[in-house]
């Protein structure tokens, strides 16, 4: 028998209509030949808000760099001649201001870019823009209002909330919206929430997703406000290749599921459009699983390397042996970052990870030896997480010295981790936990969700001592520092040679860890206001997070 999906059914339909087929050839098109930029056209404003993700040393770039989603919906407007801004708070102290402010100063139609942990900035910025300006309307992308797009209908003030991929369907809203027919076009418009005459909310059937991403246009990066700034574009940039996944964990959320990819023709001439355009060395490929298949990913592999390229990318244990990590090596592969989550066998079965402890050694070994870096991405806290399993994973980290990134399970909205704390009553309400998540920064003094039911301190002394045993991220002479950023848990300890040799003596003695400051009003997100006091004794009682010291320093 067929497992049974975990994503919603409508994410796995496939683009392919004729209309789907119109914006695609526009899209196409467009790229070949950008319309000139008509300002009688409606002018559209892409806000993307703050995150309190915290990245580790090395790693500070990935907070900053543009990156595809908010790029390809801002690029093809901008081919299709619209008078397009993307606004950019993500580093702001007061980012709902900041953003608001932004918005008023030129604004026909409003998107907003929704992520996991922005719900309380995307609701508070839309009701502010509602109340001075009602005639705007709000269009709302991205994957956490994708998986929740009824919340948004009912607790926000979107007006319509586009569904997975979005650059078809904000070419159609567009242009049904500069000819004035939204009201007749809107039911028939596919891959969107929006609100009738009445204000009821209505879903159309799906649009799916694309399945020639040679279509997409060369991201314009141009748009980002970074490029006006005093140091111009950061030569850091996030990219991929491919969209989808071939696995379905249980802790992650996948906008698009379906596995899709450019051809190597396209991935040529995005490259050399990055490098020549806007000075791009480094590229972070965020395809959720980047060498899935030898030959494409050796074939993928020589197309960067006729780039000068450094890179690093995001993949499987299992997808990975001599060949894959040559053609790697060779193209300019600084680190590959594995996603080893645990090496307990039960948590892994019940994540459906599809990988096993033997696969990760294996993985690290044949890394190592091929002369690439080895990055592993760990959670704490995955459900049957024994402390015999954690004590392992923790001993696996400290030897190594290769670890990338720790975090405690998130209950991710869209999941079966999310569906399963909801049956369970761990999460109260799903508008206290999409606040909650908000203030989750990526620190070992975070709140979190105890769904494995070990002791806290076990849980938190274990992310500690696998926090001390991060490795140098790929960009340690970043130089696009924004004004306000915070800098977190100085370590004097430099861990292995391995990591001494690559990032030199006191790499990380200054901080270990940088974010953006947490928005003002973080502080009335914390577990002990958004969850059931027997929620929160089991995750949040030993330390103060972030955002509780918010309260205490106001």
């Amino acid at each position: 028998m067929a497992r049974k999906l975990s994503l919603d059914l409508e994410l796995y339909a496939d683009a392919n209509g004729s209309v789907d087929q119109r914006y695609i050839e526009q899209m196409r098109n467009q790229d070949a030949e950008p319309v000139p930029v008509d300002p009688a056209l409606p002018r559209f404003t892409l806000i993307v808000g703050p995150s309190p993700f915290t990245m580790p040393r090395g790693w500070e770039f990935f907070l900053t760099s543009p990156y595809e989603g908010a790029t390809y919906i801002s690029t093809v407007l901008h081919n299709a001649g619209y008078p397009v801004r993307i606004v950019d708070v993500r580093y702001t102290p007061n980012p709902l201001q900041a953003a608001y402010d932004q918005i008023i100063e030129g604004t026909d139609v409003l998107g907003v870019c929704t992520f996991e942990d922005n719900f309380p900035f995307c609701r508070e910025l839309m009701a502010m823009v509602r109340e001075s300006h009602p005639d705007i309307p709000i269009i709302c992308g991205g994957s956490l209002v994708t998986s929740v797009p009824a919340i948004f209908m009912s607790d926000t003030d979107c007006d319509i909330a586009v569904i997975s991929e979005g650059e078809l369907t904000i070419l159609e809203l567009m242009e049904s919206y500069t000819r004035g027919s939204w009201q007749q076009d809107l039911p028939t418009i596919k891959g969107i929430c929006y609100r009738d005459e009445k204000g009821n909310a209505r879903r159309t059937p799906p649009r799916g997703q694309m399945m020639d991403l040679d279509a997409l246009p060369r991201m314009r990066l141009d748009l980002w406000p970074q490029s006006r700034s005093p140091l111009g574009m950061q030569p850091q940039v996030i990219s991929s290749y491919s969209r989808g996944c071939k696995m379905d964990c249980s802790f992650c959320y996948r906008t698009t599921p379906q596995v899709r990819a450019k051809s190597p023709e396209k991935m040529d001439r995005d490259l050399d459009w990055l490098k020549t355009q806007y000075g791009v060395d480094f590229c972070f490929f965020v395809d959720l699983t980047f060498s899935s298949h030898r030959g494409q990913t050796i074939e993928m592999c020589d197309v960067i390397s006729q780039h000068d390229l450094r890179w690093t990318c995001l993949t499987r244990c299992a997808d990975m042996d001599v060949p894959r990590i040559d053609a790697m090596r060779d193209a300019g592969a600084d680190i590959i970052l594995y996603g080893v989550e645990s090496l307990g066998r039960e948590v892994l079965r019940e994540a459906r990870k599809g990988s096993s402890e033997n696969l990760t050694v294996r993985a690290m070994r044949t890394t190592f030896e091929g002369g690439v870096r080895f990055g592993s991405l760990l959670i704490v806290g995955l459900p049957n997480e024994t402390e015999e399993s954690l004590s392992d994973m923790v001993q696996f980290a400290e030897q190594y010295n290769h670890v990338t990134r720790v975090k405690y399970l998130s209950a991710m909205p869209g999941t079966t981790v999310y569906q399963d704390a909801r049956r369970n009553k761990m999460i109260r309400s799903e508008i206290d936990h999409l606040n909650w998540l908000s203030v989750e920064q990526a620190l070992h003094e975070d709140e979190f969700l105890n769904v494995s039911g070990l002791p806290e301190r076990v849980c938190r002394d274990a992310y500690k001592r696998v926090y001390d045993a991060y490795q140098p991220g790929p960009v340690m002479d970043f130089q696009h520092w924004p004004e306000h950023f915070q800098y977190f848990h100085p370590q004097p300890a430099d861990g292995t040679e391995r990591s001494t040799s690559y990032a030199g003596n006191g790499w990380r003695a200054e901080w270990s860890s940088a974010a953006a400051p947490l928005v003002p009003g973080s502080e009335h997100y914390t577990l002990d206001k958004v969850a059931d006091a027997e929620v929160a004794k089991v995750g949040s009682t030993l330390m103060d997070c972030g955002a509780k010291k918010l309260a205490v320093g106001a």
